[in-house]
């Protein structure tokens, strides 16, 4: 029942779900939300993101003198949703990765797709456009963003278009029960450096893109000495990461498919001595195993593959002494 359809003022009705979320919301932030002038001062955007969505993700990124990329891979299901919804969810997305460096600013958001444009502005009548509208004036509000969302041509958004066609094909990740084994052999493990919002396994990790959560982009960015490091890389970038921990002096944990034909395997297989490198200082193998991957966006991909189609390793690693 309705307010119109009361047969008396004092009859009882049952709020929606999304109204009692939205009380919440003013209840637990009202008294929290900064002040906001009815007739705000026009000021010039502090930041600039240009935001597009393709079929299997979305994706936007700040405009700046260090290019500064969101990415996100739509599930399944969500590739099954309107157009509308894919770019909102990118704005949204955007948001919530990079809201740290935005906050306090006035932000400018290109989009070129109408509708975002106006429900960013005054929600939606169907749900699940308003619960990412809500979604993004929630993110703003709690981090003191001011949004102005305009509509510009595709021809003008051509670079956070590509950005959105590009498919991650490495997004697949280690089963949870195989994190936790070595986590008890070999752990604790400190750092997550090759992972994303949706498969990290500790709470500090390093991502390809900006993510909700991250501690930072492009894990070879980092120092990784001092810590115990979590590393599950995609295949062609081992012999970098055998690189880094030999530059860093660091100690860690890899996990990579035993390739003997891959180029990463004269790095780790001393072939005079005919053993794995000392700075190996122990190794598990898992023959084909079961369940060990998960797989990502690629159904096609080898590691979604249950038996997997080789041997797996995984190296306790320590190059601190070298």
């Amino acid at each position: 029942m309705s307010v119109c359809q009361r047969n008396t003022w004092d009859s009882y009705f049952e709020i929606p779900t999304q109204v009692k979320t939205e009380l919440e919301f003013w209840k637990s932030n009202c008294k929290s939300i900064p002040n906001l002038l009815v007739c705000p001062i026009h000021k010039i955007p502090e930041r600039i993101i240009f935001s597009d969505a393709s079929m299997y993700a979305g994706a936007g990124f700040v405009d700046g003198n260090v290019l500064q990329i969101a990415h996100y891979m739509f599930s399944e299901q969500e590739r099954l949703k309107s157009s509308t919804w894919r770019e909102l969810k990118s704005v949204e997305f955007i948001l919530e990765s990079m809201f740290a460096q935005l906050a306090g600013k006035l932000v400018k958001i290109y989009t070129d797709n109408q509708n975002v444009v106006h429900i960013c502005r005054v929600g939606s009548m169907k749900p699940d456009l308003h619960e990412l509208a809500m979604n993004i004036y929630t993110t703003c509000i709690v981090n003191s963003i001011t949004i102005e969302v305009e509509w510009i041509p595709r021809s003008e958004n051509v670079q956070a278009d590509y950005f959105s066609r590009i498919f991650d094909f490495d997004d697949w990740a280690v089963d949870d029960s195989v994190f936790l084994m070595f986590n008890n052999r070999w752990g604790k493990f400190t750092f997550d450096r090759f992972a994303d919002d949706k498969n990290h396994k500790i709470a500090r990790f390093n991502s390809k893109f900006w993510v909700p959560g991250t501690t930072g982009v492009d894990a070879f960015a980092f120092d990784w000495s001092g810590e115990n490091n979590w590393i599950v890389p995609p295949v062609c970038l081992v012999c970098r990461v055998l690189n880094h921990m030999l530059t860093c002096r660091a100690k860690g944990v890899l996990v990579v498919p035993k390739w003997k034909s891959a180029l990463f395997w004269p790095m780790v297989w001393n072939n005079t001595e005919n053993k794995f490198y000392d700075f190996i200082t122990d190794v598990v193998e898992f023959d084909r195993p079961k369940h060990f991957f998960l797989s990502g966006s690629d159904r096609d991909s080898v590691f979604a593959h249950s038996p997997f189609i080789s041997n797996v390793l995984v190296f306790k690693l320590d190059c601190s002494s070298l």
